[in-house]
């Protein structure tokens, strides 16, 4: 039996940073989608093909490691490896880099999570991998650091708000965007280092300065604002927090010393303003993906066109609704 699954990225829509203390985040799953087949393979060598975007393959025996330290991580839980002692994968996350450059697009959560899934299935378990135990591997993949938000994206599809309960434990629901709400996604040209960023704000955090608090205070009530927004369909509401999250994420990056808004970021952020737009960067930012998000579908459209035009690459930002995917075939 060989079984396929699949499992889509994410932008996180608000509560970047701040879902780390407990705060409200929402988080949106899109339409790029990590791709990974895995089988049982005869012999004492197992094989892994992974494609991030190049092609890089490898061979390990019974027992050892496979190369690639997101799956030697997983695989360690007695859960969600493989049932076999030798098996084969293809792993194809390349929708999720642009010319060699990872969008930000949470292509880690969704091989991790499409992998699991394709484990599970093939030890013939019910249902689906738990998500406590997803960001378990993959916060222990990336040093300990992260919320799981963007692998609450890829288990579940759809848009998702999410926050951590006082002892790390996620918590999730299901929600509806407004529905005059529309999105554009800009690639800002260069690729950021989640952990290590985290890292910064963490430090940041912990000093406990009053000026601090301040801007956390500020974060959480606009991602607040948001949610309300959200809940009550309130689509001008909704893109005002975006907003003035933006403008905060831009002076959280001042105050912990990172370029959180590159100046590429705020060269797309002009645009966007001229048009009447919201914009901000999403997850960690630094060079990763921003998004432009307001109700009236011809700016959104003159705002891609114009952001293009100025050397940008645009990504189209769908929701994907239907999270894991998995599908079983005989061989």
């Amino acid at each position: 039996m060989i079984v396929s699954a699949s499992a889509p990225g994410k932008v996180v829509l608000l509560g970047e940073y701040v879902v780390l203390d407990g705060a409200q985040a929402l988080v949106m799953a899109v339409n790029k989608r990590c791709r990974a087949e895995l089988g049982p393979v005869p012999g004492d060598r197992g094989s892994l093909e992974m494609r991030m975007p190049a092609l890089q393959v490898s061979d390990f025996g019974r027992g050892e490691l496979t190369g690639s330290s997101l799956l030697d991580t997983l695989i360690g839980s007695a859960d969600l490896g493989p049932p076999w002692p030798v098996w084969a994968a293809a792993i194809d996350s390349s929708e999720f880099f642009s010319a060699g450059l990872k969008l930000g697009l949470g292509s880690s959560a969704a091989a991790l999570v499409a992998f699991a899934g394709a484990s599970w299935a093939t030890a013939g378990k019910p249902g689906q991998p738990g998500l406590s135990e997803l960001i378990a591997c993959h916060r222990s993949f990336q040093g300990g650091a992260g919320s799981g938000i963007d692998v609450a994206a890829a288990l579940t599809g759809g848009v998702v708000k999410f926050s951590l309960s006082p002892v790390g434990e996620p918590r999730i629901g299901s929600v509806q965007l407004p529905k005059s709400v529309g999105f554009a996604g800009i690639f800002a040209g260069g690729s950021a280092s989640t952990p290590g960023l985290v890292g910064q704000y963490r430090q940041w955090a912990d000093a406990g300065s009053g000026q601090a608090d301040a801007l956390r205070q500020r974060l959480i009530a606009a991602a607040d604002r948001g949610c309300v927004a959200v809940h009550d369909d309130d689509g001008s509401a909704f893109v005002a927090a975006i907003d003035e999250y933006g403008r905060c994420l831009e002076e959280l990056g001042h105050e912990m010393g990172a370029d959180l808004v590159t100046a590429e970021h705020r060269q797309i952020g002009k645009i966007a303003a001229e048009m009447g737009l919201a914009y901000k960067v999403s997850g960690a930012g630094g060079g990763d993906v921003g998004m432009a998000c307001g109700l009236d579908p011809d700016a959104l459209r003159s705002f891609s066109d114009k952001a293009t035009s100025g050397g940008f690459r645009a990504v189209p930002l769908l929701v994907d609704e239907l999270g894991l995917l998995v599908e079983e075939h005989a061989e």
